[in-house]
């Protein structure tokens, strides 16, 4: 009697132990699972980068937008144009958010914008040199040129050694000031010198 009695004070331990052990891993897969700010964040200290494109769409215009607004609204530019309008807006979209997910690669951590062509639209707005870090590319993805139709606006990877803040170049200054992003222009205004030349 006393040995079943052992044998059962054996088993109900040792079902105790197992299930204390199996409370542990699923605890231990749930503290896992749970995305913390420092790895999916995309700033100096985070150990993983998104790449923008994962969720851009939310915040610019597609495409079939964009053609809508172009051939419902009267502009004095033929189709031809207006295609090249739309074409370039998909090209320039793209070549920046290659230019982000290539520094991600490199560990780039602050962006600089500047133009590709003429841009009257921006240029009263984003002056050239004007800077973003990857923590703000994160957190606002809409800061990614273009900014409306025919946008000359472009972000280029900052490469100095030393960080941006430390320089003193002329014009490199914050896009934000305070926290406070500025107003950009609405994606419908149209820079009709991105037509000009073989751009």
């Amino acid at each position: 009697m006393s040995l079943l009695l052992a044998i059962f004070g054996i088993l109900l331990l040792l079902t105790a132990l197992l299930l204390a052990i199996k409370i542990g891993v699923n605890k231990t897969k749930k503290e896992e699972e749970v995305p913390t700010p420092v790895i999916h964040a995309s700033g100096i200290y985070s150990i993983i980068r998104r790449s923008p494109k994962e969720n851009i769409s939310d915040y610019k215009p597609s495409q079939e937008e964009i053609r809508k607004y172009l051939f419902e609204k009267t502009v004095n530019i033929t189709e031809e144009e207006k295609e090249k309008i739309i074409t370039l807006w998909n090209q320039h979209l793209e070549a920046n958010i290659l230019e982000v997910e290539s520094g991600d690669k490199e560990g780039i951590e602050f962006y600089y914008f500047g133009f590709k062509w003429e841009d009257p639209v921006c240029e009263k707005i984003i002056k050239k040199g004007r800077f973003v870090t990857r923590e703000q590319i994160f957190q606002y993805p809409y800061i990614i040129p273009p900014f409306h139709l025919g946008c000359g606006c472009v972000l280029y990877k900052y490469v100095g050694k030393e960080k941006i803040h430390e320089t003193t170049e002329l014009g490199m200054l914050p896009l934000f000031t305070n926290g406070d992003m500025i107003k950009l222009p609405d994606w419908k205004e149209i820079n009709y010198n991105c037509l000009k030349g073989n751009l």
